[in-house]
């Protein structure tokens, strides 16, 4: 308990308190049937207490699987310890009395969900969330803590809130600039153009311990149980032949059968508390880390579509950028015709008021020369058949003109307005940059963080695991050889009597 002890408390409520103290854990202590007073449906309520304090609640499985459905939308980047599977449609149909009503099932989910609380408790970062102390608290109304702060404001698209704790950025909730229509949405078949190696060697493994653990490990193991289980029924019919045969005989040999159904029935017994051992001890332990390995496949998942969110935010500035550029040449381009057009009109109305006065000078007699080699100056005008006489750029603009008013009736005012449009996005999407890559940055430095602590946990699991599994059966070759022993007694009594 160590690493409980050294976590500071953050809230400092009842529950924070009693969870840090020396030796404490979380036991579940019982799991009583009850029901609900509007449907009348029964559930399965489950005891939960705190070390040897006076704090205790009930909560059933629906709650704790919100729960933890909670916590993985508060920390998506953090490995969330699982909770024991539901049982599907196939199971409900093969079992003849409801599931919940299944005694063993309800065993094992007392211990599975004992080890979650207990592993959230002993998480650095999970055991000091006070949504946890809520779930923990006497008496409070779990449906509350749902429809209240922190987890009614978390957004459904977790790629929509930032995680780390940044300046001037609130960590945990909806952000309105990342829920922008402008911010792009990345799938998980993205291919990041800059992976991390780090994240990249582990999804490879995770990926690989996951499939072997799910198809190979797990699943031998179940079928190992279920034979063990099936091995103990066995037993128990055969040493209840064996006892009603010795009734069939007098003396010895009755007394030596009687001895071989005892020693069969010994088997069954042991065999019995082999199977719940391992089921216990090292059964689900395996079941509880295949969940582990897909749990971390999923935190992968998000890592690496947040990746995807920070580079497609980048392309899609870079490319704003350079539709704003376009624009700007657009309407530096525009500007420069409009000057030279401008220009080009002031130029054709001075042209128009000097042939005026030539053509008044021509018609007075009266007017004076300076002298005879002086020039009259001539303007180009417009041709009998309406066209300038100044060029092609004239005939170019005038197209130009008209096809811009055929296809847009303002064309100024809309690359403006695009231009407009233009900077917000990149307004948008830089604040959008601004806020994701930190805490790309924060993410990755908490998920290697938790995916080391989860290293270094999984290889005192299964060291623990692989012990009791070789205790179980050194226990149980040990009392089977007992029983068995006794026989060789009652041989050589046979043996010697005639």
């Amino acid at each position: 308990m160590s690493n409980r002890n050294s976590l500071k408390p953050t809230c400092d409520c009842a529950i924070d308190r009693a969870l840090h103290r020396d030796e404490n854990y979380i036991f579940i202590t019982g799991a009583q049937k009850q029901s609900d007073s509007p449907s009348g449906k029964s559930y399965i309520a489950y005891y939960i207490r705190i070390g040897v304090n006076d704090i205790e609640t009930k909560r059933r499985y629906s709650e704790f699987e919100s729960f933890r459905k909670a916590l993985t939308l508060l920390h998506p980047a953090l490995i969330v310890p699982p909770i024991p599977e539901k049982h599907s449609l196939v199971d409900y149909a093969a079992l003849q009395t409801r599931v919940k009503d299944d005694l063993p099932m309800v065993e094992k989910r007392k211990r599975m969900l004992q080890t979650f609380l207990n592993r959230v408790a002993k998480h650095p970062e999970l055991g000091k969330d006070h949504v946890f102390h809520r779930f923990l608290e006497s008496g409070g109304s779990w449906s509350d803590v749902l429809h209240s702060p922190p987890l009614s404001t978390l957004p459904k698209n977790p790629l929509q809130m930032v995680i780390s704790k940044q300046p001037d950025v609130q960590a945990h909730t909806f952000n309105a600039v990342l829920s922008s229509n402008l911010i792009p949405t990345p799938s998980a078949a993205y291919q990041l153009k800059n992976p991390d190696p780090r994240f990249e060697e582990s999804e490879k493994f995770t990926f690989r311990i996951a499939n072997y653990m799910s198809n190979n490990l797990d699943k031998s193991q179940r079928k190992v149980i279920r034979r063990l289980g099936e091995l103990a029924n066995d037993y128990a019919e055969l040493g209840a032949v064996y006892n009603g045969f010795s009734l069939n005989e007098t003396g010895a040999v009755a007394n030596a059968i009687e001895k071989v159904g005892q020693a069969v029935d010994a088997s069954y017994t042991e065999t019995g508390q082999m199977v719940t051992s391992l089921e216990g001890e090292f059964a689900e332990p395996i079941q509880e880390h295949a969940q582990f390995a897909q749990i971390i496949k999923q935190v992968l998942k998000f890592r690496h579509m947040k990746h995807a969110q920070v580079e497609m935010i980048e392309n899609t500035l870079n490319n704003k950028k350079d539709t704003l550029d376009n624009l700007l040449r657009m309407e530096n381009e525009a500007k420069r015709l409009e000057e030279a057009m401008t220009r080009e009109r002031t130029i054709g109305a001075n042209a128009v008021n000097v042939d005026e006065i030539n053509q008044t000078e021509d018609e007075n007699p009266y007017r004076t020369m300076s002298n005879s080699s002086s020039s009259t100056v001539r303007l180009d005008r417009p041709s009998s058949s309406g066209n300038w006489s100044g060029g092609p750029m004239k005939v170019i603009s005038a197209v130009g003109h008209t096809l811009q008013n055929i296809i847009d009736v303002n064309p100024e005012a809309t690359r403006r307005n695009q231009i407009g449009m233009s900077k917000d996005a990149m307004g948008v999407l830089q604040e959008a940059l601004d806020i994701t890559k930190p805490d790309l940055a924060a993410i990755s430095t908490e998920l290697q963080a938790d995916l080391d602590r989860f290293q270094t946990e999984k290889i005192q699991d299964m060291r623990d695991m692989l012990i009791a599994y070789a205790k179980i059966h050194i226990r149980y070759c040990q009392k089977v050889l007992y029983y068995y022993s006794k026989l060789d007694m009652i041989t050589n009594i046979l043996l010697i009597e005639p």
